[in-house]
């Protein structure tokens, strides 16, 4: 769902905050824009560990679908450096182990992001996949109903 701010830099990019511009440009495929963005924002002294954590986050979703895994890794553990334990690095760090085949690592990383925020849908849907991969059909039920739950 779509907040206003966030309609708002959809439909007049003038007005968009650097950020919002990355993020548009995340949605549209830009992801070479997304990244200069980020990069950009990265360089700034003044960020909070938390908002370089976001930053690099995203700038490690732009990695993936840039094909840069390694990089995207790096970029996630960052987050992780900055963040321990901050949901969506976890996740994302989660998908990239689950997709090249280490399924318990992934498994790690899913359940860690859940124990960091249990309301972090992506976190129990993904868990949810990993568990069925696995054989856990029974978790995995349960975090898929939770992720459910979550989303509406």
């Amino acid at each position: 769902m779509f907040g206003f701010r966030k309609l708002k830099a959809l439909f007049n990019p003038a007005a968009a905050t650097p950020f919002e511009r990355a993020l548009r440009a995340l949605e549209t495929g830009e992801h070479e824009s997304a990244m200069a963005l980020l990069d950009d924002l990265l360089e700034s002294p003044e960020l909070s560990r938390r908002d370089r954590a976001i930053l690099a986050n995203k700038r490690g979703i732009a990695l993936v679908r840039l094909a840069r895994r390694d990089e995207a890794l790096e970029a996630f553990r960052t987050c992780l450096e900055l963040v321990p334990r901050y949901a969506p690095a976890m996740t994302n760090l989660g998908n990239l182990l689950f997709e090249e085949g280490h399924l318990d690592e992934a498994i790690t990383y899913y359940e860690a992001a859940v124990r960091s925020d249990d309301r972090h849908a992506a976190a129990h849907r993904n868990l949810a996949i990993a568990y069925r991969a696995a054989g856990r059909i029974g978790d995995a039920v349960r975090e898929f109903r939770r992720a459910v739950r979550l989303e509406d």
